[in-house]
């Protein structure tokens, strides 16, 4: 998450004590302090550091600060160790350096020095949201959740709160296992997050995920509904949808989903993503079995392919049985092709009484599952 800070930035010169050049100073202050900040906000760290780095001499604390960090953000953690060191040395009661360093050690496994510097920095600046965030970020790692829900909650009660400790109290309430807590903490950091688009994304996939798994449907669809908007090419938004809007009768919303699907794959937009060849269309359960329903991207106009799968889990959640839906199509042009149930069982493959001539809704499939699963319709043949 990219982090705005407040950096204290010290003079180059020294001018003779007189309005005029003190207000000359503060400007040429503000002025740099809100281009590096820019520069950082804007992920130019190479920049950063070809700018200010190269300079250490003349470079302040807070700009040798933002060096320090941007190496950090490039995974360089011994230049930014170094340059936090020289922020250090340069000013010692720069907050944002201790910051900094604090940030250097917790991404190299040094918990301990890590919460030290944190200290630091707080306690030369204890209006910064960011550092309490940090600090309850490196107790978080250390699973003291505890104390990081003590710093979250410090940095989400001051005048600039920090947008990620909002998220991240939802984060120590799931990782209690408190999932009632940690959607409507989830909820609280949905409406408070503004300036970072990751973050608020990601805050929406855990809504998306808890209420799917909480079967509330009708709040899914929301979350997931706005993470396609956010993200047109999130098609594993567009797979949850499609069981969202089954589980809800809704299956003509499911098939505009679906539509969106078949395009992307179409154009070999699924390849790296965990819906190359086919994606879930919704769970339900028949009789004391919970069945989870699958759709084949593949078509066929002159070879028997099987098309709809559904997985028959029993009560360990082991696979029971497969209940599959193999298609026909039609020997003349313009007439529909039709669909047949079979079922693996074992070694053992069943045929039933059956058939579905054209296109089947969900909720068609559906039925003829359940009949099959809870033994209402009679084995045509075994083979």
């Amino acid at each position: 998450m990219k982090k705005i800070v407040c950096i204290l930035l010290v003079s180059l010169f020294v001018f003779p004590f007189c309005p005029c050049n003190a207000a000359l100073l503060s400007h040429r202050n503000q002025v740099v302090k809100d281009g590096i900040r820019k520069m950082f906000e804007s992920g130019l760290y190479a920049e950063i550091i070809e700018q200010y780095g190269n300079t250490p001499r003349i470079s302040s604390a807070g700009e040798l600060s933002y060096v320090a960090e941007s190496c950090l953000r490039l995974n360089d953690l011994t230049n930014a160790s170094g340059y936090a060191d020289m922020a250090v040395r340069k000013d010692a009661k720069c907050a944002q350096a201790f910051y900094v360093k604090g940030l250097i050690n917790s991404a190299g496994g040094n918990y301990a020095q890590g919460i030290t510097d944190l200290q630091k920095a707080i306690s030369l600046d204890p209006k910064q949201s960011d550092y309490y965030a940090e600090l309850g970020d490196i107790y978080f790692a250390q699973d003291d959740y505890t104390k990081a829900l003590v710093n979250y909650r410090k940095a989400v009660n001051l005048p600039d709160p920090s947008e990620k400790a909002f998220y991240m109290i939802g984060a120590v309430h799931a990782s209690r296992d408190d999932v009632k807590q940690a959607l409507d903490t989830f909820y609280v950091a949905k409406s408070k997050i503004e300036k970072d688009r990751e973050l608020y994304v990601t805050v929406l996939n855990n809504i998306g995920k808890i209420e799917f798994d909480n079967r509330d449907y009708k709040n899914a669809c929301e979350a997931y509904r706005e993470l396609t908007e956010y993200f047109p090419d999130d098609y594993c938004s567009f797979e949850k949808l499609v069981e969202c809007y089954n589980a809800l009768g809704y299956y003509e919303r499911a098939d505009i989903c679906k539509a969106k699907l078949y395009t992307a794959y179409r154009q070999g937009e699924l390849r790296l993503t965990g819906i190359t060849d086919m994606f879930c269309t919704g769970h339900f359960s028949a009789g004391d079995k919970d069945v989870s329903a699958y759709e084949r991207f593949e078509e066929s106009s002159c070879h028997t392919i099987v098309k709809y799968i559904f997985y028959v889990a029993d009560k360990d959640g082991g696979i029971d049985s497969i209940v599959s839906f193999e298609y026909t199509p039609a020997g003349e042009d313009g007439k529909s092709g039709r669909f047949v149930p079979v079922m693996l069982k074992g070694a053992d493959k069943y045929g039933f009484n059956l058939a579905y001539d054209g296109n089947p809704t969900y909720g068609a499939l559906q039925s003829m599952v359940k009949d099959i699963v809870e033994g209402k319709v009679e084995q045509k043949s075994c083979f």
